[in-house]
């Protein structure tokens, strides 16, 4: 469901993520809004990767119109220990294309991901938006002035997590968050909480509107139903013979 974008400022972040914090250690699905603010482009295609040092084991993608999500998996070498199990493969891509986002417009979609890392750190998603003319807009690093940076959500220990003074006890190397070249692209404030809610509401305007439509569509079927069996019983009762019944 593509919404308008007329209320959004041109330095406002084209690809954004919420919830953008949440705990660590279970698994969460995620909004993810692609928003097209191009005035004469239409978006065709949006790739977020996922940080080589950050091992989420699995992920599911929620369909959305015409739009197709491709999942890439890379290996882990050696295999790590997330949540109780041995993980020797992890997220590396998700990939949308088939749909279209006209100018000022903008599709959302949900991603569930987990587990997420005990620990805690930052997951700092590269994001690449592609339009129908081949050009991409990259989002790698921190923002700057008049630019977005790559959507980022910050993960908070939990309460499960080993003290900092002493190694995880999982047996393996614990899952590093946000040490090696992706931590340095993570100084990006998360999304604030008033930014969250707008795309909530109206993923929740979309299903109500699905529904109620569904709801008239129905009616409308029965009625028509109706209709046709008292034409068909009609037309019998006309075309009984005059001496119907008689002996």
């Amino acid at each position: 469901m593509a919404c308008m974008l007329a209320f959004a400022p041109a330095a406002s972040a084209r690809v954004t993520v919420v919830p953008g914090e949440v705990q660590g250690g279970g698994t969460e699905t995620f909004a993810v809004r692609l928003s097209n603010e191009q005035p004469d482009l239409v978006t065709t295609r949006l790739e977020l990767s996922f940080p080589a040092d950050v091992v989420i084991p699995r992920v599911e993608v929620a369909p959305v119109g015409k739009w197709r999500a491709k999942v890439d998996m890379r290996r882990v070498d050696p295999p790590v220990t997330v949540d109780g199990e041995e993980v020797d493969e992890a997220v590396a891509s998700i990939v949308w294309t088939g749909g279209e986002i006209a100018p000022k417009q903008f599709e959302q979609f949900l991603v569930t991901a987990g587990p997420l890392p005990v620990g805690g750190g930052r997951l700092v998603l590269a994001a690449a938006q592609g339009y129908e003319d081949g050009t991409v807009d990259r989002w790698t690093g921190p923002a700057r002035p008049g630019w977005p940076g790559a959507p980022t959500i910050t993960i908070t220990p939990s309460s499960d997590a080993a003290p900092a003074d002493r190694p995880a006890e999982s047996g393996r190397a614990p899952v590093q968050v946000g040490a090696g070249p992706a931590a340095a692209a993570a100084a990006v404030e998360p999304v604030s909480a008033g930014t969250g809610v707008l795309p909530w509401i109206l993923l929740a305007v979309g299903v109500l509107v699905a529904g109620v439509a569904t709801a008239v569509g129905y009616r409308q079927q029965e009625r028509r139903k109706r209709l046709a069996r008292r034409r068909l019983t009609s037309t019998k009762i006309r075309k009984l013979p005059t001496g119907a019944g008689r002996r």
